[in-house]
């Protein structure tokens, strides 16, 4: 539904904007352990906006992208950009979660959203909608329904719930290293920081592979690229192999998000991308949450009784348990695109 006239500049600027305000007012309010209730209200438009800002972008992936068998190469440029991001906000954040500095931290956030809604307004093209007539609907409508019939579409919505669903990561983690492992904040934000220099290994590799592997083998190594990302955890027993794994594990892990992302931008209509795409994003993120809901009360309860050592281990087998899991849906997507076991020339 086009917003003023406009499919995606005008959401963009919505989405921006939002983020940085509300941002702004966090930097601007004192808080305490007693405004949670406050700073939820207050984050939740800024992710709302964070979530809208990156569907709107996943649609002229797939726009583009599509027609040019580009999504691939696409997404590994999204993903790098956004790992190179991640790669330097982990130390910084590490330092600023050290020395209680969170309002800086917010205003700094809501200055680079500020920095994001000028370069929208300036380069963003202005992407006037088609006239919204009752057949321009009715083929839209048509597109959203035929992709929600398609067992090819559900099967891989399937794929990616399971593979988002990760218990160990998050808070459990987290948890394990500062408390259990006893790393300060700071050494925490330097070894989420090495998670994100694999990651930007795995999406510029990503990008350059993507085009030459069969759909059927990048499947594989997806399913396989999880169980990995996840195992290796079991490994960590001091601040030197922390960095080492995590740098194992983010490459992994980013090759498996791409190759899954990729997957679903090959098969939506182009006609509701960003609409299909946001529902996509949505189980994945109800998966993350669930899952890392389930993981802090599995470490939680086991914990009591088997100690903190064992309840992580058990947090890590139920990851990998259910990245295993996903070969039991490989069938189902043989017979719904049997193309993809074609060779590729």
């Amino acid at each position: 539904m086009p917003l003023f006239g406009s499919r995606r500049r005008n959401y963009l600027l919505l989405a921006n904007g939002l983020a940085a305000f509300s941002l702004l007012v966090l930097a601007s309010i004192p808080l305490s352990p007693r405004a949670s209730w406050l700073l939820f209200a207050l984050l939740l438009p800024t992710t709302v906006g964070i979530a809208l800002g990156d569907v709107i972008v996943d649609a002229l992936m797939v726009e583009k992208g599509q027609p040019l068998g580009l999504t691939g190469r696409f997404q590994s440029i999204q993903w790098t950009a956004a790992n190179m991001a991640l790669l330097l906000t982990g130390g910084l954040g590490g330092y600023i979660a050290e020395q209680r500095l969170q309002s800086f931290a917010f205003a700094l956030c809501s200055g680079l959203w500020m920095v994001a809604l000028a370069i929208t307004w300036r380069y963003a093209g202005d992407d006037r909608a088609e006239h919204l007539d009752t057949a321009s609907l009715r083929d839209t409508a048509a597109a959203l329904i035929g992709a929600f019939r398609e067992p090819l579409f559900l099967t891989v919505c399937a794929l990616l719930t399971l593979w988002s669903f990760n218990p160990v990561w998050g808070s459990v983690l987290y948890l394990h290293m500062t408390e259990g492992l006893g790393f300060s904040e700071q050494a925490y934000g330097n070894v989420t920081s090495a998670f994100f220099a694999g990651s930007l290994l795995g999406s510029v590799g990503y990008g350059i592979y993507c085009r030459s592997v069969r759909l059927s083998v990048l499947l594989h190594l997806s399913i396989l690229a999880a169980i990995v990302s996840n195992a290796v955890y079991w490994q960590v027993s001091s601040l030197a192999s922390a960095y080492v794994i995590s740098v194992f594990a983010g490459a992994a892990y980013m090759t498996g998000t791409l190759i899954q992302l990729d997957l679903t931008a090959r098969i939506i209509p182009v006609r509701a991308a960003a609409t299909i795409f946001a529902t996509v994003m949505a189980l994945t993120n109800f998966a993350g949450t669930g899952s890392e809901a389930f993981g802090s009360w599995l470490f939680e309860t086991t914990a009591v009784s088997y100690g903190h050592e064992t309840a992580f281990s058990l947090v890590v087998a139920a990851s990998v348990a259910a990245a295993v899991s996903c070969w039991a849906l490989i069938p189902a997507l043989r017979r719904a695109s049997p193309q993809w076991w074609e060779p590729v020339y």
